[in-house]
């Protein structure tokens, strides 16, 4: 594999990923480090970056390309953004900069700082139509999306250390600071009258702000899930935790769980800004992006022989690349999530379920043996971790939660569900335990990994009869699926028989 070392300077943190990939067919984040910065800090009207603020930078950018190099990374991308771009003694810091270490930075504009973050999300995020947004300590990116292309950028100086400079003068806020924290917000994004226009689409919300306000949402939540991208966070929820972190010093917001030290005194900020663009566009609710700028630039590598750096399929490319990355088998995977969809679809008249849950039901096929890469014993357990831990694209909590239970009742016993009722529907546990029970019987009847069932013939009756047509001998296969019927028989009420033809 190939890696690629990608650093963004911002204006509060700077940021490395190093990714390993095979081009345009599978990746892997191979390490992350971030270091706050605050390259902003004390920028003021004046635009000079301050001494300190640019020895921290160097320091980091130093320190990362070091990383890279020890590490053996063959290609390191650096870019910053909005504080060296519009810094008056870029000068100053170039000479530190070359003083320090080889690293090629590269200045990007503010368009370009929108394309890369509109590519990290999207690639990353089910969003066909709507807006994203990029809020960074020096300025807001946001961007319009029609059918996952980004159709136009706006800029804006409103920044997490930039308005926490220039309106958080008292600890905890003063109300008169708030109102002019919340009039500045509400006039940063002014001029999008084309926002609320996309209100009837989807928000996505990128940055460690955006993050942050999650995390401390899901704490008080009691969230099953650490996983923090394609969180649906709410305005309620921005507006309850704005009020929370203004009644506080910023000593006191360290108790509030979720709460990032680093962040700690900016995040008000930060929940100000990004309340202000969910009330211009109207959006009740955004989604959580955990890509962004550096991402964006790695699918641009990573898919340069694409016409677009876009994953046409994100759903199924990510799948795949878990699958690849495990070392799955494709033979047996593959004939595994034929038989559950043939079952599925024969089925259709008992268990009412449709386009959606059959798609569910195929990836959790590919997806079924992948933790045997842990070990073989228990590898239905580590299946589920690992889904659960994976980097899923385009996929909601609620759809993780039930491709991982797919892929633990696959083998074996039944995995307790009661942590997750936050995020399930109220009829998904039968919804679980009827596609369980078919991926399970189509594992069974796969159990030689030798593809001799080639497909199944379902009679609905008193009784459910299930005629297995192979091209060998397939008593072996029809005697293990015939002692794991049980589920099948539970989840649909009926008895089972599964029979050669």
């Amino acid at each position: 594999m190939q890696k690629l070392g990608v650093i963004d300077l911002g204006s509060n943190t700077t940021r490395l990923i190093v990714m390993a990939y095979e081009p345009g067919r599978c990746f892997r984040l191979t390490d992350e480090v971030s270091e706050t910065v605050r390259l902003a800090e004390g920028i003021g009207p004046s635009r000079m970056l301050q001494p300190a603020p640019i020895r921290r930078a160097v320091e980091a950018l130093r320190m990362f390309y070091s990383l890279c190099i020890s590490t053996g990374v063959d290609h390191v991308i650096a870019v910053g953004t909005s504080a060296i771009r519009e810094a008056a003694n870029q000068t100053d810091f170039w000479s530190a900069l070359c003083a320090a270490t080889p690293l090629d930075l590269r200045i990007i504009s503010a368009e370009d700082e929108a394309y890369f973050g509109y590519l990290g999300a999207i690639n990353a995020l089910p969003i066909q139509h709507g807006a994203l947004f990029d809020t960074g300590g020096g300025s807001t990116q946001v961007m319009a999306v029609s059918d996952r292309q980004l159709t136009r950028s706006f800029s804006v100086q409103a920044g997490v250390v930039r308005f926490t400079e220039q309106f958080v003068q008292s600890d905890p806020i003063s109300r008169a600071d708030l109102r002019r924290l919340r009039a500045a917000a509400r006039d940063a994004f002014a001029p999008l009258d084309w926002l609320p226009d996309l209100s009837n689409g989807r928000l996505g919300g990128i940055g460690g702000t955006v993050r942050q306000l999650a995390r401390i949402d899901q704490k008080q939540r009691t969230y099953p899930l650490e996983r923090v991208h394609g969180y649906q966070l709410t305005r309620e929820a921005v507006e309850r935790i704005t009020e929370e972190l203004a009644r506080r010093s910023r000593r006191e917001r360290l108790q509030i769980p979720g709460v990032k030290e680093e962040r700690a005194d900016v995040t008000l900020a930060g929940a100000v800004i990004i309340a202000a663009l969910m009330d211009r566009g109207n959006f009740p609710y955004l989604l959580v992006s955990g890509q962004g700028v550096r991402e964006g630039i790695f699918y641009q590598h990573f898919l340069a022989d694409q016409p677009q750096p876009l994953l046409s399929e994100p759903r199924q490319f990510s799948v795949l690349n878990l699958a690849r990355l495990t070392y799955y088998e494709p033979e047996h995977c593959a004939r595994v999530a034929h038989l559950s969809l043939s079952l599925f679809d024969q089925l259709a008249p008992l268990h009412g379920c449709g386009a959606w849950e059959r798609e569910l039901l195929g990836y959790a096929a590919i997806l079924h043996d992948i933790g045997i890469s842990v070990g073989y014993y228990d590898h239905h357990k580590h299946g589920e971790y690992l889904i659960h831990n994976a980097t899923l694209l385009g996929f909601s909590h609620r759809e993780i939660v039930i491709i991982a239970s797919l892929v633990r009742n696959h083998r074996k016993g039944w995995g307790d569900l009661t942590a997750y009722s936050p995020i399930l529907a109220t009829d998904d546990e039968t919804r679980i335990a009827r596609l369980s029970a078919m991926l399970r019987l189509a594992e069974y009847l796969e159990r030689s990994k030798s593809q001799i069932v080639r497909d199944v013939r379902v009679q609905i009756g008193d009784e459910i009869v299930i005629d297995v047509i192979a091209d060998g001998d397939a008593h072996v296969e029809i005697w293990e699926a015939s002692r794991r019927s049980g589920l099948l028989k539970r989840s649909f009420g009926r008895e089972v028989q599964i029979r050669a033809t």
